[in-house]
């Protein structure tokens, strides 16, 4: 009785037969064929219509001297397309796309881009191919105005009532979102040396921290500091 790996065993024999024995400019001919005829399938699905779902890239464009986004605004917008496969492929590899321009207008307290905005720049961007579903109605966003803030600087309230402190330079400049720079403190907190018990007066290059989006006049300032 045949068990199944031998019937396929001989289907696979029967089908290799006619290949043995052959030269190597027969090997190369029928790889040629294989190839030229991929190619052709290829092309010619390539010339259908499909529908699929890409990334597609943005670029934004807005007074970036004056405002700030206080969250990072999308690189990047899924949608669904219909479209030529040629197309639907160069798109999706970002062959000769170019991103789709937007253009907010960020003032404080603007929440969103508007559908229109973003559907309009989105389908100036993607010649040749329709967009059958969207990402959404809006696309989200929060901008500031930019602001700066000249502050002294001090140690935390816990260290200023053992330690006197002397900072050079004694005032930093501090740049970034309003909302952020109103809020900072007054003067503004810089951490302490630590000190050892034997010695009363220590001084080095301490740094000034900020948050993310806040940007400081210089990094590190020099902290002569004694013990009270």
């Amino acid at each position: 009785m045949t068990g199944p790996l031998t019937r396929a065993g001989r289907l696979v024999r029967w089908f290799v037969r006619p290949f043995a024995g052959q030269e190597t400019s027969f090997y190369r001919a029928i790889t040629a064929c294989l190839l030229a005829a991929g190619l052709f399938w290829q092309m010619n699905a390539l010339n259908k219509t499909y529908t699929t779902r890409i990334n597609f890239p943005l670029a934004w464009h807005y007074d970036s001297v004056h405002y700030v986004p206080l969250r990072p605004l999308p690189t990047a917008l899924p949608v669904t397309v219909t479209g030529q496969g040629w197309r639907l492929l160069r798109a999706n590899l970002g062959w000769g796309t170019r991103p789709a321009d937007l253009r907010p207008v960020p003032l404080p307290g603007t929440r969103y881009l508007p559908a229109d905005a973003w559907r309009r720049g989105l389908q100036n961007a993607l010649e040749g191919v329709q967009v059958t579903e969207w990402a959404g109605d809006t696309l989200r966003l929060t901008f500031d105005r930019y602001a700066s803030r000249r502050l002294p600087l001090a140690l935390p309230p816990d260290s200023a009532r053992h330690y006197t402190a002397r900072f050079t330079p004694a005032q930093v400049t501090f740049r970034g979102p309003a909302s952020l720079v109103n809020a900072l403190p007054n003067p503004y907190p810089v951490t302490p040396l630590t000190t050892s018990a034997h010695s009363k007066t220590e001084e080095a290059d301490v740094p000034v921290s900020t948050a993310s989006r806040i940007h400081a006049s210089v990094s590190t300032v020099h902290l002569l500091q004694t013990r009270r």
